[in-house]
Parts: C-alpha cells; sequence; structure tokens
C-alpha cells in the first residue's frame, strides 16, 4: 500500500472537518444579518448578554451553558466562542478547573489517541493479509487449511 494514500486517507477527514468547522464559525448569528428573525435573535442576545453579566462568580457563571467565565476581566459573558474578547486561556466553559484551551486539547489528544489506534489496527491486520500470502507462494500456510474435505 503505498505511504502517500495512507496519509491522504488519514488527513482528508482531518482537513475536511477543519473546513465544515470553519464554514460553520464563518456563519455564526454575526454574519447573518438580513434574516426575518434578525431582531428577533437582537433582543435575545441582549437578554442573554444581560443574564451572564448579573452573575458574579465563576461557579455561578459556568451553571448556564450560554455563559463563559473570563478570568482575565473576572467578567461573567455570553458565550460566543470566536467572539469572546478575551484570550483562549483564561475562559472556563461548564465548569471552573479547566479552561477551554485544556478542553480542546483534551478533545485533540483523545482524538489523535483513537487515530493512532485505528491507524494501529489496519496496520496490523494488513500485516497479517501480507503474511498469508507470503506463506500462499510459498505453498505452505500456517493455521489455514485449503482443503475442502476437511
Amino acid at each position: 500500500m503505498c505511504w502517500w494514500r495512507v496519509w491522504g486517507q488519514i488527513l482528508l477527514p482531518v482537513f475536511l472537518s477543519l473546513a465544515l468547522i470553519q464554514m460553520f464559525i464563518s456563519f455564526s448569528d454575526h454574519k447573518f444579518t438580513k434574516t426575518h428573525h434578525h431582531w428577533n435573535l437582537k433582543l435575545k442576545t441582549k437578554h442573554v448578554e444581560t443574564e451572564c453579566a448579573q452573575k458574579q462568580t465563576c461557579p455561578l457563571c459556568t451553571q448556564d451553558k450560554r455563559c463563559i467565565w473570563c478570568r482575565e476581566e473576572k467578567l461573567c459573558k455570553k458565550y460566543c466562542f470566536p467572539y469572546s474578547d478575551c484570550k483562549f486561556n483564561s475562559i472556563f466553559w461548564a465548569n471552573c478547573r479547566v479552561d477551554m484551551f485544556g478542553i480542546v486539547m483534551l478533545i485533540l489528544v483523545v482524538l489523535l489517541a483513537v487515530g493512532f489506534f485505528w491507524y494501529c489496527l489496519a496496520y496490523y491486520l494488513y500485516m497479517q493479509e501480507r503474511q498469508i500470502f507470503y506463506y500462499a507462494r510459498n505453498g505452505e500456510v500456517r493455521g489455514a487449511s485449503w482443503n475442502a474435505a476437511s
């Protein structure tokens, strides 16, 4: 199997998922300005912003999934990931122990571990198939019976 093909099969889904994430971010509610729900969304956004701004501590802020806690400013803000005006390593969402950078790194490590596991499994199965092919060329296959009568 060609190594370029193997790397293409591994990296193509990664690049496609990154492209889909980028498209999702670029079409967030900040980009749509001419929809018929625009004014309703604006009112809901203002309501969420005022609810989040009233919370003064990290545990109170992170109980609401629509809010994030900014450690540098010590403020609770509306959760809007790419437009939060806060450094990525000081954003807390859904808990006060692990920041957003730690959550993203944890997800990436898990994805890489699963990908490495599947790569090793595929390589093992490929080598097992190649070993049977090698022994079949020499006339002897260990563990396989080609006799139809048995």
